[in-house]
């Protein structure tokens, strides 16, 4: 297992040696930009090297790389409760972001160092060695990785933008960066500004991106942001900023190309196959390079290690009884010997070998954004309401189909982001989707007593409750956000230079 400790003031260039595997890579901070950037292949390992990072990098076991974010991100939510366990208790607590807790740090790291890693590559790839193909390729990918960084940045370190659009957020870098600079530093932007770099990174980069270029069903190129990935992160992203026609219509080029979704068998296999053909983009582990594989312990509640991610009972009576999700709730004994409501979407695909894949983006989550823009714009509303039951209509039993969707309005627009809670569980979105939305933590006492061999045992639900500072939950809390590193402050003399503080943190 490799746990990375990196420093945002330093630059992280690394490159990938010839002969291992597609992530592996070698730091190389030793070596001149002249060597680097050789050519197209070295600027290609640096590339590598940027999603090495977000994959792998961390402090502990439960914050390795960008999946232990989403699992964060996942605990804070309203439908996962996590039992007595090792990791992400501050999670659950909600005092990991906003209070400087394990992965405030790690998320800024996990996205500034492969920023710095892809201002590295655009400076230099135009007079690198290479084919005209490789280098526009490579350019579009090292802009797309940016925007994705930004657009993570941008969800994490900011209220809804519709809230305060002129909110201060986190410094927008499009230069390499070196130890000098990063004690200067830049001033933090706004989050609109965040959201626009994201969005233009992400509008060049489909530009150069050739339409034929997929990942297709290459193990050890899920990660590579292909021509697909591009368009659904325009979708999501353009659906994060609230541009309603922009997401529906990237949303809607999606699923020209890929509007596949897995039937009963394939939903219940695990989670855990890159070869599904919902999945757009996701990452495949190997034996060599497993490390990210590590978060399924607390996933799958089967390995009997942490099974730490559980879900709430008043969450699995949202699904419909004819609904084949539902059956992947019961009642259970975690790894620690306490009762909980277990969830068996998420299962190793290899538990003796820690392998399993991770995925980063489904059909699902497009036909998700698709209705939710749709139902904002003039005249789509029964595009929405279609979209939404085909969705619904996948989801259940064989021979079943879902009732009619016939909301309207703000009634549809619950019942869409009720959906979004109900597929997109334990996949990353639920603090997200809450900021965004402006909607509060909703959690519920829950007791019962059931059967179990004759004899009655108690269950229960959520442990926490309320906020940290034991008020009840609240849209717009300040302990949904991330807040800029305590290491950010002290070393970045601009960063309040353009946009005020934020006054809550004084609190």
């Amino acid at each position: 297992m490799k746990i990375n400790f990196k420093n945002i003031c330093v630059i992280v260039v690394a490159a990938c040696a010839v002969t291992a595997c597609d992530l592996d890579t070698t730091p190389t901070t030793s070596l001149d930009e002249k060597n680097v950037y050789k050519d197209t292949k070295n600027a290609e390992h640096v590339l590598r090297g940027a999603w090495q990072y977000i994959f792998t990098s961390g402090s502990t076991y439960a914050s390795i790389g960008i999946g232990s974010i989403m699992l964060n991100d996942d605990f804070a939510g309203s439908d996962a409760v996590r039992t007595r366990s090792y990791g992400f208790s501050g999670s659950y607590n909600l005092t990991n972001g906003y209070s400087r807790g394990e992965y405030n740090g790690v998320l800024w790291d996990l996205m500034f160092d492969p920023i710095n890693n892809c201002n590295g590559i655009l400076k230099h790839i135009d007079s690198v060695s290479g084919s005209d193909a490789d280098k526009a390729r490579i350019k579009g990918q090292a802009l797309a990785t940016r925007g994705y960084a930004y657009m993570i940045l941008a969800t994490h370190y900011a209220f809804a933008i519709d809230k305060d659009p002129n909110a201060v957020c986190v410094p927008i870098y499009t230069e390499p960066t070196d130890e000098e600079v990063a004690l200067t530093g830049n001033p933090a932007a706004s989050v609109s500004e965040v959201f626009a770099q994201a969005l233009k990174d992400l509008e060049d980069a489909l530009v150069l991106i050739p339409e034929d270029y997929s990942h297709k069903e290459v193990a050890l190129d899920q990660y590579k942001i292909d021509y697909l990935t591009t368009l659904g992160l325009l979708a999501r992203t353009h659906l994060y900023a609230r541009n309603w026609q922009k997401a529906y219509d990237y949303a809607t080029a999606v699923l020209k190309i890929n509007s596949y979704l897995m039937n009963e068998k394939e939903y219940k296999s695990g989670f855990n196959d890159y070869s599904n053909k919902e999945w757009i983009w996701s990452l495949s582990c190997t034996l060599d390079d497993n490390d990210p594989c590590y978060l399924f312990y607390f996933k799958d509640c089967s390995s009997k290690v942490y099974t730490s991610l559980n879900t709430d009972p008043y969450f699995k009576d949202t699904f419909d009884d004819d609904d084949y999700r539902k059956e992947l709730f019961e009642w259970g004994q975690t790894a620690y010997g306490d009762w909980a409501m277990l969830n068996k979407k998420f299962v190793f695909k290899d538990l003796d070998n820690m392998l399993a894949d991770l995925v980063m983006m489904r059909t699902s989550e497009i036909y998700l954004i698709k209705a939710e823009a749709a139902a904002h714009l003039a005249g789509k509303e029964s595009i929405a309401q279609e979209t939404l039951k085909a969705l619904r209509d996948a989801r259940m039993k064989e021979g079943k189909i879902a009732k009619a969707v016939t909301e309207t309005g703000d009634d549809l627009i619950k019942e869409i982001w009720l959906e979004r809670r109900k597929e997109l569980w334990g996949e990353g979105f639920a603090l997200t989707d809450l900021i965004r939305n402006q909607q509060s933590v909703e959690r519920k006492e829950y007791e019962e007593t059931i059967t179990v061999d004759g004899k009655p045992i108690t269950v229960k639900g959520h442990t926490i409750l309320s906020l940290p500072d034991k008020t009840p939950f609240t849209p717009n809390s300040k302990y949904y956000l991330f807040r800029i590193t305590e290491k950010e402050e002290l070393q970045n003399s601009l960063l309040y230079s353009k946009y005020p503080r934020l006054p809550f943190y004084d609190l």
